[in-house]
């Protein structure tokens, strides 16, 4: 029999708070994190606009987790992420924890690791060909796998249950959590840890330079004059616990992570399906698996990443869910207000849904100014909005077409 699974904990650390509190306030006052970058640059590229996490000075990697920790500022982000998320969960002390894990998302993790080893190689080489080996510590290996995110967290919190890294690119925190959802619905799991973070990198920014999909200012999700993405760094997790296990222990619960929906468009590596049928195959299949009617959806956090495509689809892919109803939910991106954040993206989405269902309220589309007419959709602008909130959609997509959406609801 497949349990009910419930999110006992949350923690961020994001370009608007590190905190749940300050998160929220931040998000519902429509506030735009975007600036000009101070602490990351890439050569060639100045005057890079992105949204930056300032990371309190007691979420500093230990000398004995990396020498540098500016190459490590991605596990630095999920570090400080579980660690509240653990802390908010109020796990009792000395329980059992092998059956507790980890699923974390990423898109591009320790980049910044490799792209250093590679640069040493390379200088190393120049200056003394046939010792380059010898500018290598004997931990490079290691700082450099990206399955360490988790395997951090689960050292961390000495957890034995399940620890994998989930890279399905931009939809990466949305997979990591459904994924987790699977192994404590299944029984598999007691608990897991779930989400996803990503620091900014130099391929990443030069990557989508090339591309010409770099806003030119700040993120405007379905704005006529939207010209693209802007990038932010952060982490979120969240505890995914039985329902039952919860009660028994009387945790705090958010709400229920009542099931998802996949979906690949197979159509471009990058560009969406130009009629969001795969945004739709997602969204419905969350409603299907879950037994929830469309009519019952009060919110949808879109994927809302301000390119003149992306948004186009999920409009279109509202209205082929929700008919003439998709104009009455209101939808909005909090990226307007974060940037993208990548692989952390969707778990950052999912901890602003959770809020959302507690405070009974939705956060804004912020730097909407003149709707685009083709995205013809309630898309709370300005600032967020008081309301009933009885279920919420969260989706997410990624490179290569593939779609996760998460089905979260209240629970009385």
């Amino acid at each position: 029999m497949k349990r009910r699974v419930v999110i006992t904990g949350c923690g961020v650390v994001t370009p608007a708070g590190t905190e749940l509190d300050p998160f929220w306030s931040a998000l519902m006052s429509g506030s735009c994190f975007i600036a000009p970058l101070r602490g990351f640059s890439c050569l060639g590229m100045e005057g890079l606009m992105g949204a930056e996490v300032e990371l309190p000075a007691a979420d500093a990697l230990p000398p004995e987790v990396d020498l540098d920790e500016r190459r490590s500022r991605c596990a630095a982000l999920a570090l400080a992420a579980a660690r509240r998320a653990w802390t908010d969960a109020a796990w009792p002390p000395g329980a059992d924890l092998g059956s507790v894990g980890v699923v974390m998302g990423s898109t591009m993790a320790e980049e910044r690791q490799v792209t250093d080893l590679s640069d040493r190689g390379k200088t190393r080489a120049q200056a003394h060909p046939g010792h380059w080996l010898d500018s290598l510590d004997a931990g490079f290996l290691v700082r450099a796998n990206n399955h360490r995110l988790p395997a951090l967290i689960a050292a961390q919190h000495e957890l034995g249950g399940p620890v994998m890294l989930n890279a399905t690119a931009c939809s990466s925190g949305n997979a990591a959590t459904a994924w987790a959802y699977d192994l404590v619905a299944s029984g598999a799991a007691t608990a897991m840890l779930a989400g996803g973070a990503d620091s900014f990198t130099r391929l990443i920014y030069a990557g989508f330079h090339r591309m010409g999909a770099l806003s030119k200012s700040v993120c405007r999700p379905f704005d006529r004059r939207r010209d693209g993405v802007s990038f932010g760094e952060g982490a979120a997790m969240v505890m995914l616990e039985d329902l039952e296990h919860a009660r028994r222990r009387g945790a705090r619960i958010y709400a229920e992570l009542a099931g998802y929906g996949v979906s690949n468009d197979a159509h471009h590596i990058t560009a969406p399906e130009p009629n969001g049928e795969g945004f739709a195959r997602a969204m419905n299949q969350a409603l299907t698996s879950t037994g929830t009617a469309a009519g019952e959806i009060s919110y949808v956090s879109a994927h809302g990443t301000g390119t003149p495509y992306n948004d186009v689809g999920e409009a279109r892919a509202m209205k082929a869910v929700f008919a003439e109803r998709a104009r009455q939910i209101p939808i909005s991106s909090i990226k307007s207000m974060i940037g993208h954040t990548n692989g952390a993206a969707g778990a950052i989405e999912t901890v602003a849904c959770a809020l959302a269902l507690g405070h009974q309220a939705v956060p804004p589309t912020a730097n909407l100014e003149e709707p685009d007419p083709e995205c013809d959709l309630d898309c709370v602008p300005g600032r967020g909005r008081e309301m009933r909130v009885e279920t919420c959609l969260n989706l997410g997509a990624g490179f290569g077409g593939f779609n996760v959406c998460v089905l979260l609801k209240r629970v009385p």
